[in-house]
C-alpha cells in the first residue's frame, strides 16, 4: 500500500507544519459549550432522569439505574485474573508511593521576628473522576486519579465511566478503581454525570473536584464545572506525544515510540522531531512497516493519525534550537528525549512547556502510562504551556496562615493606617490601632 510522505522540515515548512495542527489548539467550540450548558441546565431539572434521557440519547443505553452496587464492584474485583490483580495492585503500589512523594504539607516559618507564616493543607471532601472507555478501557488511568484522591485524603471518591452495551461499566477498570479505593461508581453519559457531580442528583453526589480526560465534550464539561466552584484540570483532551531524538536511536523503537500513544485512536497526535534527515526516513520506513502489522481497529486509527488530515508527523529541524521551539510551540502532553547524554542535557535545559518528560533510552511512554507511577493525565492541545498533569496536589486546597505578635504588629501599623486611609476604609486602620492602645499608651 502506498502511504503519503509525513516528513517535514522546518524552516523551511513550518507553515505548512503549522497548517496541519491549525485545529489542535481549540479543544473544543462554542457549539459544543452551548450543548453542554443546555445538559447542565437540563440534569439542574431533572436530575437522574435527565442522565438517563442522554446517556440513552448520546451513547444509545437504556440505564435503569446509574449507581452501580457495592456487590457489584466487590464482584469485579473477585473475577480478576491473578497476573491482572497483581500488575493492578503493583501499578497501585507505584502510583501512592509517588504521590505520597508529591503531597504538600502544612507548615510554618518565622520569617521576621514575630511574624509567623505559613500553609495548611487539607483535602477536598469529595471528589469525582470521569474515565472513558469509548476507545478501549483505561484502568491505568483509573489507577492514577483514584489513588491520587487516596493519598490527598478525600473521604468521598465518585467514579463514573460510560456504560457498555449491557449498560454495565469495563469490568477491569471498575476493578482497578475499587482496589485503589474508590467509594461509589456511576454508569451513564460524560457529560451528564459531570453535570451531576456539579450540582448533585437524587443518585448522584455532588462533589468539591472533578477531574478527568476525555474529547472536547467533556472538557467543556469541566470548564462549565468550575464555574459551579468545582476544582478540576482543564485541558485533558486526547492523547498526544511527541519525540526528540539524535541520530544515535534505533529508527525501529521510534518508530514503535510514534505509534504507541498514536493507537489510543485517530483524534491522537505523535510527532517525532530529529536534526537527522536520514534518521527520519528511516524511521518514517519502519512506521509503515508496522502500522500493517496492527491489528484492524488500532490500525484503522493509526492511518488516520498518519493520513494527511491526522497529527502525525516526521519533523527535520536544522538545528536543535528549532527543534526546541517547535516541542514549546506544541506543549506536548508525553515529550520523550531520546539522545546522547550532552544533547539530552541540552534539550532539556529548553524545553519550557511538557506535560511529562521522560529521560533515557528505557523510559518508554508505555512505562509511564503504567508502571513508574507518576501520572498520565496530563494536558494537551497546548494547555500545558499554563497547566500541569493531575496529582494528589490537585485534590488539596491551601489556606494561608499568618500570625503576630504585638510587636511585629507595631511596626506594621504605620503601614495599615496609610492603606486604609488612601482606601477610605478606616475601620481597618481602627482594628489594628485598638490592640496596640494599651501599648502605645505604656511608652
Amino acid at each position: 500500500m502506498q502511504y503519503s510522505s509525513i516528513v517535514f522540515e522546518i524552516p523551511k515548512q513550518k507553515e505548512l507544519l503549522y497548517e496541519r495542527f491549525k485545529s489542535h489548539k481549540t479543544l473544543f467550540d462554542r457549539k459544543v459549550l452551548s450543548g453542554v450548558l443546555d445538559i447542565f441546565d437540563k440534569v439542574a431539572e431533572y436530575g437522574d432522569e435527565a442522565v438517563k434521557a442522554f446517556t440513552q440519547e448520546y451513547d444509545q443505553v437504556e440505564l435503569e439505574q446509574l449507581l452501580l452496587s457495592q456487590g457489584e464492584a466487590d464482584a469485579y474485583v473477585a473475577a480478576l485474573s491473578p497476573s491482572l490483580r497483581a500488575a493492578i495492585e503493583q501499578a497501585i503500589e507505584n502510583v501512592r508511593a509517588v504521590n505520597v512523594e508529591l503531597l504538600p504539607k502544612t507548615w510554618e516559618r518565622q520569617i521576621r521576628p514575630g511574624t509567623v507564616i505559613g500553609e495548611h493543607v487539607s483535602a477536598l471532601d469529595s471528589v469525582g473522576i470521569w474515565i472513558p472507555a469509548r476507545k478501549g478501557p483505561l484502568l491505568s488511568t483509573a489507577i492514577m486519579l483514584v489513588t491520587a484522591a487516596k493519598v490527598a485524603g478525600v473521604k468521598q471518591i465518585v467514579v463514573g465511566m460510560p456504560p457498555s452495551s449491557d449498560g454495565s461499566g469495563d469490568v477491569g477498570t471498575i476493578a482497578a478503581a475499587r482496589l485503589a479505593g474508590a467509594d461509589q461508581f456511576v454508569i451513564g453519559n460524560g457529560v451528564a454525570i459531570i453535570a451531576a457531580f456539579a450540582q448533585g442528583t437524587a443518585s448522584i453526589s455532588e462533589v468539591d473536584g472533578i477531574y478527568g480526560p476525555g474529547p472536547g465534550g467533556i472538557a467543556a464539561a469541566m470548564s462549565v464545572a468550575m464555574t459551579y466552584g468545582k476544582k478540576s484540570v482543564l485541558g485533558i483532551g486526547p492523547t498526544e506525544s511527541m519525540i526528540f531524538a539524535d541520530a544515535s536511536v534505533n529508527p525501529l523503537q521510534l518508530a514503535y515510540d510514534l505509534i504507541n500513544e498514536a493507537e489510543h485512536g485517530p483524534d491522537s497526535s505523535s510527532i517525532l522531531v530529529t536534526t537527522s534527515e536520514e534518521l527520519a526516513v528511516e524511521v518514517e520506513q519502519q512506521l509503515w512497516r508496522l502500522v500493517e502489522r496492527v491489528d484492524n481497529k488500532r490500525q484503522q486509527y493509526l492511518k488516520q493519525v498518519f493520513s494527511p488530515s491526522g497529527k502525525g508527523a516526521i519533523v527535520v529541524a536544522d538545528c536543535i534550537e528549532t527543534a526546541c521551539e517547535l516541542i514549546n510551540w506544541v506543549a506536548p502532553e508525553h515529550l520523550m528525549i531520546a539522545a546522547k547524554p550532552a544533547t539530552e542535557s541540552d534539550v532539556l535545559a529548553r524545553i519550557r512547556h511538557a506535560g511529562e518528560i521522560l529521560l533515557g533510552a528505557y523510559t518508554p511512554f508505555s512505562a509511564a502510562n503504567y508502571g513508574i507511577g507518576i501520572t498520565a493525565v496530563l494536558p494537551t492541545n497546548h494547555y500545558a504551556k499554563a497547566f500541569s498533569g493531575i496529582t494528589c496536589k490537585d485534590m488539596v486546597k491551601h489556606s494561608t496562615i499568618g500570625r503576630l505578635s504585638k510587636e511585629a504588629l507595631q511596626q506594621l501599623n504605620p503601614l495599615i493606617q496609610e492603606m486604609s486611609s488612601y482606601e477610605q476604609l478606616p475601620c481597618h486602620g481602627k482594628a489594628a490601632q485598638i490592640r496596640l492602645n494599651d501599648l502605645l499608651a505604656n511608652q
